[in-house]
Order: structure tokens, then C-alpha cells, then sequence
């Protein structure tokens, strides 16, 4: 009867989870402000957010107002398709926000990610391609079977002076414009890398002569693509780029006539070294400032400590913790815990 028991109030337990969902005032109490604007998609820095979940799967979704109840009636309308039509359908009509992570090298592991809006509905203005798009321009596939994505990446892609994106949704799209446009760059996503004829997915290689691949995965938000990185590598650094500066990497060297495989792997390298120098003498002020208390907290978030087990580590309130945690956000200049480790682990 005990089992017998439980079951029944798990299932009592579910069914009052999602009738509650379907309350406006559910959704009202999850609304966030995400301040990662996507330029395409026309959002402000007063549009709220949620972040919306069922069946185990969750996602990001800017909604597109800054007023809260018609922002929580918009969350609720993406919920109830989610239920019932699918989260296919879901991600086909509404826009989500997603990390894109470029994976330039695997040891060490060297990789640029950026914020994203995926481009669904009628294109919206900021999606019209610079004027003269074709002549003169360098092409840049794109293989991506999301569309939304897909749009977006060739909105960021088309931002570059010099290039333009060619979609590709599918490898037998890709195989045909790989042929017919003779592209300086071909951007993957990692799932279809191997199908596409890539063998070394997770760093900058050719895909065939003359034309480098590069991989990129989507994450859901900043801890799941830290989650994500392979184990190993001598050593980590990633960092965060504008998504009209996918390729500032490579740019200068895409731009040159014959761009050879290891020319451009050397040009990657000497572009994070860049970065590593100038960031030293910040970063060493910044964690300076902080106090033993917050470094605490910071060593723990490091070993993947949720604000509740550093809490307990502590023996200090979660909202202590949450504390602790804004403060190095500001001292660090980060917005992500993703950003506050990779920060530190870089000291």
C-alpha cells in the first residue's frame, strides 16, 4: 500500500504543478529581466523574460514587453504549446534565447560564445542584409537544422564587413553550396560536424582544402555549456563576443586571399593570447578586491557548488550566499557564474 501510496502522491503532486501553471500568477512570479539583447530581434533592456519548463526540457524565452501581465499571458500561451502540441512546435513560433559557443581549439581549449535570439515569424527589418550583399563579398556557409538559429546565425554572419551567409539546413544542402559557392568558412553546428565530413570536431580545421570548419553547440544558458566542455585540456579560456563579432578570430586572416588551415589556427592563438594579457592586469585587481569570504564562495562555485551546498559549506544562509555572489558579479564584471569560474580559473 506504501508504494501504492507514494505513487498516488507523486501524481496528486503533478497534477497540482500544472494546474498551477496554467494561473497567470504563476507565471507573473517568474518573470526575469535579461539584459542580453539580441540587435535582430528589436528586444529593449526592459523586456522580461521566463524561463519556461516541461516534460524535463527548458528553455529561455524573451517576451517581447515590459509589461508584466501581458508578459506573464505570453509565458503561459508558450507553456500551454509546449503541453500540447510539443516543444517542436513551441521553438518553431516563438523566440528563445540561446548561448552559441565557437570552438576554435581543444588544447587548449579556446572558445568564443555569444547570446543569441532565435529568428522565428515574418523576418523583422534588422534581418535585411546590408545593401550590396552578394557582389565582392566572401560567402560563409552555414549548417544549422534549427531555423531559428539558422536565421540568427545568418543575421550575425551577414553583420560582417565583407561577408555574407549562405543556410544551409540539412547535409545535402550543405554538400551542394559547398560546391556551387566556394566558400571561405564553413560554420557547423557539432551535431552535424561528422556527417559533413569534419573529423576533428571542437577545432579549427579543413573540411577540405581551402575551406576551414569550425563547430559550434547551443546551450541553454552559460552553466550548461561550462557543463559541456570536454575534459583534459591543458588548459581553458573562453570568452564572450558581440554576435556581429563571431569571426574576430580569424577575420583579418579569412579576409586574405589563400587563408591556409595553419595560418589560421596560429592567428586564433595569438588573438586569445591578446586577450590573456590584456585581462591579467584587470583581472588581478578584481580578485584583489575581493574579500576572503567572497574568494570562498568563488573557490566553491569552481567545484560546482549550488548557493545551497556553499550555504551549508559555510554555514551561512543561501541568501548570504546570494549576496556574495552579486558582489563578485560587479567586482568581476561578469553576469554569469559560468563567467565568474572561467574568470578566476584564468587568474
Amino acid at each position: 500500500m506504501k508504494s501504492g501510496r507514494r505513487r498516488g502522491e507523486r501524481n496528486s503532486s503533478a497534477q497540482v504543478e500544472s494546474s498551477t501553471r496554467t494561473e497567470l500568477s504563476y507565471w507573473k512570479s517568474r518573470l526575469l529581466l535579461r539584459r542580453y539583447l539580441f540587435p535582430a530581434s528589436g528586444q529593449s533592456e526592459k523586456d522580461l523574460a521566463a524561463f519556461i519548463e516541461h516534460a524535463g526540457v527548458g528553455y529561455f524565452f524573451p517576451l517581447g514587453t515590459p509589461d508584466a501581465n501581458t508578459a506573464a499571458a505570453r509565458a503561459l500561451e508558450i507553456y500551454q504549446v509546449a503541453v500540447k502540441d510539443g516543444w517542436k512546435t513551441a521553438c518553431q513560433l516563438y523566440s528563445r534565447e540561446l548561448i552559441l559557443s565557437f570552438e576554435w581549439c581543444l588544447n587548449p581549449l579556446l572558445w568564443t560564445y555569444t547570446t543569441i535570439h532565435t529568428l522565428v515569424g515574418e523576418p523583422k527589418p534588422a534581418e535585411a542584409a546590408p545593401a550590396g550583399n552578394a557582389a565582392g563579398r566572401n560567402c560563409i556557409l552555414v549548417a544549422e537544422p534549427d531555423p531559428g538559429i539558422l536565421r540568427a546565425l545568418c543575421w550575425c554572419i551577414n553583420q560582417e564587413h565583407g561577408f555574407v551567409s549562405v543556410p544551409c539546413d540539412s547535409p545535402e544542402a550543405f554538400n551542394r553550396a559547398l560546391v556551387s559557392h566556394k566558400p571561405r568558412i564553413a560554420l557547423l553546428n557539432r551535431s552535424l560536424a561528422g556527417r559533413l565530413g569534419l573529423k576533428s570536431p571542437g577545432e579549427l580545421v579543413a573540411l577540405r582544402p581551402g575551406v576551414p570548419g569550425i563547430t559550434y553547440s547551443a546551450h541553454v544558458d552559460g552553466d550548461q555549456m561550462f557543463v559541456s566542455t570536454p575534459g583534459g585540456a591543458a588548459g581553458y579560456l573562453a570568452t564572450r563576443v558581440r554576435p556581429e563579432q563571431l569571426l574576430e578570430p580569424i577575420l583579418h586572416a579569412a579576409s586574405r586571399s589563400e587563408p591556409g588551415g595553419e595560418d589560421l589556427v596560429m592567428r586564433v592563438k595569438y588573438y586569445f593570447q591578446g586577450l590573456l594579457q590584456l585581462r591579467s592586469s584587470r583581472d588581478k585587481s578584481a580578485l584583489a578586491r575581493l574579500t576572503n569570504r567572497e574568494r570562498e564562495v568563488l573557490e566553491l562555485m569552481c567545484k560546482g557548488c549550488v548557493d545551497k551546498e556553499i550555504a551549508q559549506a559555510m554555514r551561512i544562509s543561501a541568501w548570504t550566499v546570494h549576496g556574495y555572489i552579486k558582489k563578485i558579479f560587479r567586482l568581476l564584471h561578469v553576469r554569469t557564474r559560468t563567467e565568474a569560474v572561467v574568470r578566476y580559473l584564468e587568474k
